[in-house]
């Protein structure tokens, strides 16, 4: 079954931004350290940009349900990343590191939950997991060559050369847009969005996600790891192109393999592949051990986010899907801030296996809670 033109024009839009995105993201853990920030701090500016990030998932995800319309939110959500990126070229504290990441994130608050629901209302149910798959496989390529062009620039630009050049693709993607078009909807009144109006599968996942939120501290602790074993600025740069790029070749594959065996199922690889990856990079004493569990993590991105998308999709209403996606986000996501504080905390105060551990395990009890309910029953649907 073929899927619809509409996918593939906004996995290009996510591959461009992506580009733009990880040409930065890679180098701003280094960047920030060259700054003069610890740990603490980097998990203080990672935590405050993904928590905004989702809270904004919610309010985009509503307002598009209200107006009947999908289109003016992902203009938005990736015309202010566009706007703002040059931004960061100037900074010169990590307070202003801050301050552009909240931006930066706004923009992606705002666009995911439309995104997310226009592909599920363009999809054919059988077809989800391929093209919530094909969206991240396009998504992660862009990732892929975003830290790989970081890797061939930066010694001859620096730091703030890189973050120029970042502003072309995010400029191009925000161009792309004017391609979409959507059939809108008669703006009408919603009903409150409260978790007694949805369903208990929704519920129920939306905990066992929370408790996962926990353990996702931001991957910029993983490149910390990589540069802490003995790689330098560089090689961390290329090791996460080389995981995007096997990510991005894994996730379409993975997410038809997902629509054939259960998208639950694949959920709780995802679930289980996480907690063996925090505790390889727990136990890893060398860079050789670290990237091997930094190419496992890529098998569990490919396997868990478009999967994960999916089983969301199939669990939430019609007539407020993309509200009910964004107030998953938004849930998830507040999480990430207290997830990445309390693991750089950990790293400061105990060392980096301990914040790892500590991952690993709240990564294992939302799988054994995902598997079995009250009465010990398995409690997803294949």
């Amino acid at each position: 079954m073929r899927l619809p033109p509409l996918v593939y024009l906004l996995g290009a839009v996510s591959f461009l931004m992506d580009v733009a995105s990880e040409m930065v993201y890679p180098l701003l853990p280094l960047f920030l350290a060259s700054l003069g920030a610890g740990p603490g701090t980097i998990g203080l500016v990672e935590g405050v940009a993904e928590a905004t990030a989702s809270l904004f998932k919610v309010v985009g995800g509503r307002l598009s349900d209200r107006l009947g319309r999908r289109h003016p939110f992902l203009l938005l959500g990736y015309g202010l990343p566009a706007l703002f990126r040059p931004l960061l070229a100037l900074t010169q504290s990590p307070f202003h590191v801050l301050l552009y990441r909240f931006l930066d994130r706004t923009g992606k608050g705002l666009r995911t939950a439309p995104r997310d629901a226009l592909i599920a209302e363009s999809a054919p149910k059988e077809a989800l997991g391929r093209a919530y798959g094909l969206h991240r496989s396009l998504d992660t390529l862009g990732a892929t060559l975003g830290p790989f062009l970081a890797f061939l620039l930066l010694p001859l630009l620096g730091f703030r050369g890189v973050f120029w050049l970042s502003a072309l693709p995010a400029l191009l993607a925000f161009l792309l847009l004017f391609a979409v078009r959507e059939t809108p909807r008669p703006p009408s009144p919603l009903p409150p969005l409260a978790l007694g109006h949805l369903s208990p599968g929704y519920r129920r996942f939306l905990l066992v996600s929370g408790l996962f939120a926990l353990a996702l501290s931001s991957n910029a602790f993983l490149l910390l790891r990589l540069k802490e074993l003995g790689l330098s600025q560089e090689e961390v740069a290329l090791a996460y192109t080389l995981y995007n790029l096997l990510y991005a070749l894994l996730a379409y594959p993975l997410g038809g393999l997902a629509d054939r065996v259960g998208l639950g199922r694949m959920v709780a690889t995802g679930f289980g592949l996480y907690a063996l990856v925090y505790l390889g990079f727990a136990w890893a004493r060398t860079a050789f051990w670290a990237l091997g569990f930094l190419f496992l993590y890529a098998l569990y991105s490919a396997a868990f986010e478009g999967a994960n998308r999916a089983y969301l999709a199939t669990l939430v209403p019609e007539e407020a899907k993309a509200g009910a996606i964004g107030l998953y986000h938004t849930v998830v996501g507040v999480l990430l801030l207290p997830a990445s504080l309390l693991f750089g905390l950990l790293w400061q105060a105990f060392g980096a296996a301990a914040a790892f551990l500590t991952g690993a395990a709240l990564a294992l009890g939302a799988l054994l809670l995902f598997l079995v309910d009250g009465t010990g029953r398995r409690a997803y649907p294949g």
